[in-house]
């Protein structure tokens, strides 16, 4: 292969890995250096050209058409972890404003912004499952996959994969109402019970014992719900999977 045809084509990679650095978890995050992550992808890039190289569009050429193809192809292997870990981030700040905790916040080094207490440990918790889990290796493995799947220098109709990424993001909010279910039943039935309270002993001074309840039982509940949560990602693999398959399809044109 030209010189000239090689670097257009690790090029064309680099995009590609780089659209999924932009959104996939701690590959995006901004406790890691740039310099760092740039390297990364450039020995990302050296060890998965081989692969892109067997499998290229005869002539790849690096245009503005591929340049987008590739990096929403990137952006569809990533999108499919963000989700989880914002998922989780909205878990727990559903849980914060149901335990009387939403007023804790602290700075989110991992995203550079103030988060509720309870939505910074499930960001955490999650990134760290999805490590141990294997995630980010599946992320890399997911992208020498497309390799085949989507030939580096191949143009599609990008435009139904950004409407496939916008339902997908969709699903955030509900699979965080999913993580948060069983503190916010608890939330609910403490109300209730402290409404009884309320109707049986008019006196009952409830203000000094609503809000220690509240937050007794959400914790109790997230503690208890917690490995809940970790049995979940035993078949996270598989549904990563799956919503690279959503993503990628319709620009394929397959249903």
């Amino acid at each position: 292969m030209p010189l000239d045809s090689a670097m257009q084509l690790a090029f064309l990679l680099f995009c590609r890995l780089g659209g999924m650095a932009l959104v996939a978890p701690f590959f995006a995050s901004r406790t890691i250096p740039v310099r760092l992550r740039t390297a990364m992808l450039v020995v990302l890039t050296v060890v998965l050209f081989p692969v892109a190289k067997a499998n290229a569009v005869a002539g790849a050429q690096a245009t503005f058409a591929t340049f987008a193809t590739e990096s929403i192809v990137g952006l569809a292997i990533g999108f499919g972890s963000a989700i989880v870990v914002g998922a989780a981030q909205a878990a727990g700040d559903f849980m914060a404003v149901q335990t009387g905790l939403q007023g804790a916040s602290l700075f989110d080094p991992m995203t550079s912004v103030s988060v509720p207490t309870l939505g910074q440990f499930m960001t955490a918790f999650t990134t760290l499952l999805l490590l141990a889990s294997g995630g980010h290796v599946l992320m890399i493995e997911g992208v020498g996959e497309t390799l085949r799947v989507v030939p580096p220098g191949t143009v599609l109709d990008v435009a139904p994969g950004l409407l496939a990424m916008g339902k997908l993001g969709g699903e955030l909010l509900s699979l965080g109402i999913l993580f948060a279910a069983p503190a916010i039943a608890a939330s609910i039935l403490a109300t209730l019970l402290l409404g009884v309270l309320v109707k049986a002993a008019p006196q009952f001074n409830l203000l000094a014992v609503a809000f220690p309840l509240q937050i007794a039982a959400g914790l109790v509940t997230i503690g208890a719900g917690i490995a809940l949560t970790a049995t979940w990602f035993a078949g996270w693999d598989a549904r990563h999977l799956h919503d690279i398959e959503r993503l990628i399809a319709p620009m394929l044109g397959t249903p």
